[in-house]
């Protein structure tokens, strides 16, 4: 419904473009009350109401006054960055996957007056796929698609930083431009309402596309127009194609699965590829722990390190002050009920013995570790959270005797626990001043049912990573990486399509990433998650421990010293944002530890 005040008749005018093109009520409706009068003008209409019947089935008008209500702000290589990051990473990936005679399909679904897909096409062509492409471009002005049919551009149209890529296809006659028919002839426009059902098609050639521009429009549209458009975009795209928006436009995530790729600039989308879910990862390969002075841990007696240490193992941060978008208040708990005994980490949680952990914390034995957080004595952890005894810990809550736990939730006692019933998948439970993620036994047993057929997407929304909650998706994901770890990777993603702004989850990608011994990606992982939250001190420290594995030791001493600055601005018992219960001060001083240690290493 529109709102506002507006002289009789306009109101209506706004609601007609609202039910034709999607278009939202405009933020200012003085300006869009101009709009209207300039359009009016140009029709040679002063009757509102007349103008209004001829709107109704003028679409020449209609056009006209979309124009009018819209911004056409556009130039060559606008947003270089989504230029660099089609030429460096999409095309090398598309040309790997597909083959050098894959034809690449791309389109410009705002594309105005042709300035956005000219910078396309020229960009294919100068990375050598001018026999190999095709780019469709498409608007919803008649009017911008002439102007786009011309191609005379003036110099407004070179005024970005990037511009100077398009000047050998353009031939100046005074103070016009005019493009060349090199790149003329690989792009094909046509008139297209991004509001209307009637796309995605094969006739259209809006199908299997490999790339898709559509930025800076989705802004203009209602609620539900974004979730239609969202739906048709993912449709339109082939498996792997990747979907540029603008920087205002709004997430996508929650309107369609698509997962989303954060990069140094921002947001783009891509569809996920078929199949990769099953074959995309790598057996597990945990990797040892080392103390402050570099050297491995060895066995150690039962319960030696951390037993009952309070909060050693807690994936809620009470009392800490949680960064925007992370705010780490709920409790996961997972158990596979695996026995105690020598079997190998399969998971996060740090172990205080001589099993390999990928884990990050202060581990047994007293001295601090390369990671976050405490673990029991001397048997492998095989979960996220802390042990104190010397059995198995496979919770990600602080078990405080010394059998594993064979539920999801924490333990309290030596007896295990089967999983709290009340619970329910993807939902906070609230116990005293603790939150806790819980699964009932039913779901658990969903949950490794769907593991046991290798289905991980039913895992993944039987455990509630599709929860439209955060941090309970954020829990969920811990919760099921103590069942199966790449699991929970696969998990993430679907995660991160809901909450593609939400650190927490790129930092837990970035923790699983780094027990399979997937330094590369687990390096990417960590930089986006502070990318979103540059303040996430365990962030930074994970950030060290990944270059460090990869010989980077200057830059991994760089992060180290952020991470240990963030944790000194903190009170020394402050708890620290997802950082497993961790203390401020202990934290620093794991960060300085590390990077003194690589200090003296370089000299």
């Amino acid at each position: 419904m529109i709102g506002g005040v507006l002289p009789p008749g306009f109101k209506e005018v706004l609601a007609l473009v609202e039910e034709r093109a999607g278009l939202a009520a405009p933020s200012c409706l003085a300006a869009a009350l101009e709009g209207i009068q300039r359009a009016m003008a140009r029709a040679d209409q002063d009757d509102v109401e007349v103008y209004l019947r001829e709107l109704s089935f003028d679409n020449a008008l209609l056009d006209d006054l979309l124009t009018e209500l819209t911004i056409g702000e556009t130039y060559f290589f606008r947003t270089h960055e989504h230029f660099d990051h089609l030429r460096r990473v999409v095309l090398p990936e598309l040309r790997e996957r597909q083959g050098p005679d894959h034809l690449l399909r791309a389109w410009s679904a705002a594309c105005s007056s042709g300035e956005e897909p000219y910078s396309i096409a020229a960009l294919l062509m100068a990375e050598g796929w001018e026999d190999h492409m095709t780019v469709r471009a498409t608007d919803v002005s008649r009017t911008a698609l002439q102007r786009a049919q011309k191609a005379r551009y003036t110099d407004w149209s070179l005024r970005g930083p990037s511009a100077d890529r398009m000047r050998p296809h353009l031939k100046q006659e005074g103070r016009y431009y005019l493009l060349s028919q090199d790149v003329k002839r690989h792009v094909q426009l046509g008139y297209l309402n991004l509001a209307l059902e009637t796309w995605p098609s094969a006739e259209s050639g809006l199908w299997q596309l490999d790339v898709v521009f559509c930025r800076n429009v989705l802004i203009y549209f209602n609620r539900a127009t974004i979730e239609g458009v969202a739906r048709r975009l993912h449709a339109s795209l082939n498996d792997g194609g990747y979907l540029f928006t603008g920087p205002s436009d709004p997430p996508l995530g929650d309107y369609a699965p698509f997962e989303p790729v954060l990069t140094e600039w921002g947001v783009l989308y891509r569809r996920p590829l078929a199949g990769s879910n099953a074959g995309h990862f790598v057996p597990l390969q945990p990797l040892a722990p080392l103390r402050a002075d570099g050297t491995p841990f060895t066995v150690g007696p039962p319960g030696a390190a951390s037993a009952g240490r309070p909060g050693a193992g807690s994936f809620p941060v009470p009392g800490a002050s949680p960064s925007p978008g992370l705010r780490p208040s709920l409790e996961g708990g997972v158990a596979p009920g695996t026995p105690g005994g020598g079997a190998p980490a399969s998971s996060l949680g740090p172990s205080g013995g001589g099993s390999p952990s990928s884990s990050l914390g202060t581990s047994g034995g007293g001295a601090p570790a390369s990671g976050l957080r405490p673990s029991g004595g001397g048997a492998p952890s095989s979960g996220l959270g802390a042990a104190g005894g010397g059995a198995p810990a496979s919770g990600l809550g602080p078990p405080g005797g010394g059998a594993p736990s064979s539920g999801l939730g924490t333990s309290g006692g030596g007896a295990p626990s089967a999983g709290t019933p009340a619970g329910r998948a993807g939902e906070a439970s609230t116990s005293g001043t603790r939150t806790r993620f819980t699964l009932s036994v039913e779901a658990l047993e969903a949950v490794r049912a769907a593991l046991a057929r290798g289905d991980w997407r039913e895992a993944a929304r039987r455990a509630g990573a599709w929860s439209a909650d955060p941090e309970g998706a954020l829990a969920a994901v811990r919760a099921l990486a103590n069942l199966d770890p790449r699991a929970a990777l696969f998990a993430c993603a679907e995660a991160a399509v809901r909450h593609p702004l939400v650190a927490g989850l790129r930092y837990l990608e970035a923790l699983l990433l780094l027990g399979q011994a997937r330094l590369t990606d687990a390096e990417k992982s960590a930089r986006q998650a502070l990318y979103l939250e540059p303040g996430l001190a365990v962030g930074h420290l994970l950030l060290g421990h990944v270059l460090r594995r990869q010989d980077q030791a200057a830059a991994a001493a760089r992060a180290y010293r952020e991470a240990e600055g963030l944790c000194r601005k903190l009170s020394p018992e402050a708890l620290v944002p997802l950082a497993e219960g961790e203390r401020a001060g202990a934290l620093a001083d794991v960060a300085r530890a590390e990077w003194r240690r690589l200090e003296r290493t370089e000299v």
